[in-house]
């Protein structure tokens, strides 16, 4: 399937890693151009080296996206290298388990930044570009607790589902300019971030760690977690031209996982 990708050009942020990184390599293996950010400069310097020796076109930028001055500045790097912004992927690492008890303010005030801010000044930043070009698509990865909120991971819940509502918003307002954007709500994908989760919560529960993932696996319809190169597909499909009239949607992919629909 032509998916109608070479030449245009993607900003990712969390790119360096999980999800972030096989959406970055599925983009650029489609000729797309793409901005990289992300706080690890060696882990950023890495992979242009590998992506500009393979032929690939790369930029690189060291950042913190709850940093409100990032967008703007990735966003003016990008269009003075390349000339435009097409695609839009806002990813960022999510935040510790825990019920709501347990937080103080700054941590809410700190997820707050990262994972919705975030979403928010990028978009803001980048749909001009996409007005004038009269095409562009904002994805945004959240996670199935946008849909299905549980109170162990009440941070994570609450916020994304913001990430949702935001999304729904702009896409109404956006859909006449040929920009639609959409979140991704992957389940359980074999990333750090899902091995780091469950060592602490193996360590809190005293369960083996193998036995947890295993039991985590098969509390799964599919009896498996997915792949980051399953969720980059999903978004690259999202991303091109064949997925222009999906807008405004939060697509769960997740293995039938959640019970909601």
């Amino acid at each position: 399937m032509d998916l109608n990708l070479k030449k245009k050009v993607a900003v990712v942020t969390g790119a360096t890693k999980g999800m972030g990184l096989a959406t970055v390599e599925a983009l650029l293996n489609e000729g797309v151009k793409v901005t990289l950010v992300a706080r690890d400069k060696n882990l950023l310097e890495e992979i242009e080296l590998k992506y500009s020796n393979l032929h690939k076109e790369v930029q690189i930028i060291k950042g913190d996206v709850a940093d409100s001055s990032l967008p703007k500045k990735v966003i003016e790097h990008t269009v003075n290298k390349w000339g435009k912004v097409d695609i839009l992927v806002n990813n960022a690492g999510g935040p510790p388990m825990g019920n709501f008890l347990e937080f103080d303010d700054q941590i809410w005030i700190d997820t707050f930044q990262t994972n919705l801010m975030s979403c928010i000044r990028f978009s803001k930043e980048v749909v001009p570009y996409m007005i004038k070009n009269n095409w562009g698509r904002i994805i945004s990865i959240t996670s199935t607790l946008a849909k299905e909120p549980t109170p162990s991971m009440v941070l994570s819940s609450t916020i994304r589902s913001g990430v949702g509502s935001f999304t729904k918003a702009i896409s109404k307002q956006l859909a006449e300019n040929n920009i639609t954007a959409n979140v991704v709500c992957p389940g359980g994908v074999l990333t750090d971030r899902l091995i780091e989760l469950l060592k602490n919560k193996s360590k809190k529960d005293n369960i083996l760690l193998e036995n947890l993932m295993e039991q985590s696996q098969m509390s799964i319809p599919a009896k498996r977690f997915a792949q980051p190169e399953e969720i980059a597909d999903t978004i690259l499909f999202l991303a091109s031209e064949r997925g222009g009239y999906i807008n405004g949607v939060s697509l769960v992919v997740d293995g039938s996982l959640i019970s909601s629909y």
